[in-house]
């Protein structure tokens, strides 16, 4: 029981910081390229952890090495590609589309742990992630059926998807990193390589289009996310899965956009109405739904 509270909250704190990158992504979309974005987010993260890593890096580097082709595949999934297709699909869809299609992390960690692990999917686990859905459709739309009805589908709208795909699939993955590689060791070489592979495309945008505008609020970004999206939520979220693993961690991802829209509301002045804070609730609620357990009563021995 203490194993499985520790995972929730460390879940849940990860969540709490990775919502503030949404802000972020708003306020220097025109002001720095995607991979430019990404590639000093990450950047930044591997320089904030390797001083804490560096004992890590040397210890697990036999198992870094013998299982070379898992820790490529983790770091082009969680760094290289992940955040990157967000950030790009920022310069062409909707926030409101962002924010429906991200939250399809979990069902995509949910449908693959079913069909490649054999997962057993609950009654109860899908009563909490519709619930869930009920909440996260009234938050986005405010309560306004209209602004469903007006959606209109572009093509940053697959960027999105992508990205929540990417999401999905590493945190599924992450289940396989084992007591052999640490999380500070594992977390600091999925930096470090998907910084590397984002170089090429950095560079194709430093060569085509405009240079990046280092103005404060980009540097303030880019520490943020590296620091506090990149180093800190990362192996919050690697040390909650190895507790409750990649399933019920992604429920709890499901508040994201509880937290993403406070944080638009502190920082960005963006307006909030009962019907989203009626859709916060629910969010919450399902959340609970899908996670708590019932306790299990001991049975009682009839004397003979």
């Amino acid at each position: 029981m203490k194993q499985n509270t520790t995972g929730y909250l460390l879940a849940l704190l990860a969540v709490v910081i990775w919502s503030g990158n949404f802000v972020v992504a708003r306020a220097v979309a025109d002001m720095i390229p995607p991979w430019q974005c990404n590639f000093w987010r990450w950047a930044t993260a591997f320089a904030a952890i390797l001083p804490f890593a560096w004992r890590h890096l040397r210890e697990d580097w036999p198992a870094l090495r013998r299982r070379w082709r898992y820790v490529l595949l983790m770091s082009l999934l969680g760094v290289t590609l992940m955040n990157t297709f967000f950030y790009k699909a920022g310069q062409s869809t909707e926030s409101l589309n962002m924010a429906l299609i991200a939250p399809t992390a979990p069902i995509i960690i949910l449908i693959c742990a079913r069909l490649f692990y054999g997962e057993a999917v609950t009654r109860r686990r899908l009563l909490g992630m519709l619930v869930v859905a009920c909440g996260i459709v009234i938050l986005v739309s405010r309560g306004d059926l209209a602004r469903l009805l007006a959606l209109r589908f572009a093509p940053g709208d697959l960027w999105s998807l992508g990205g929540a795909a990417c999401f999905g699939l590493y945190s599924l993955f992450m289940r396989h990193r084992g007591a052999e590689l640490s999380v500070f060791g594992f977390s600091a070489a999925t930096f470090g390589l998907g910084s590397l592979f984002c170089l090429p495309p950095v560079l194709a945008e430093m060569y085509w289009l405009p240079p990046a505008q280092w103005e404060p609020a980009v540097i303030t970004g880019v520490l943020y996310t590296g620091v506090g999206c990149s180093f800190f939520s990362f192996c919050l979220w690697t040390a909650s899965i190895s507790r409750i693993g990649p399933v019920r961690a992604g429920i709890v991802y499901y508040s994201m956009p509880v937290f993403a829209a406070t944080g638009a509301h502190l920082v960005l002045g963006e307006a909030v109405n009962m019907a989203q804070i009626l859709g916060g609730l629910l969010i919450i609620g399902g959340i609970l739904i899908a996670t708590l357990q019932r306790p299990h009563l001991p049975v009682r021995k009839e004397n003979a």
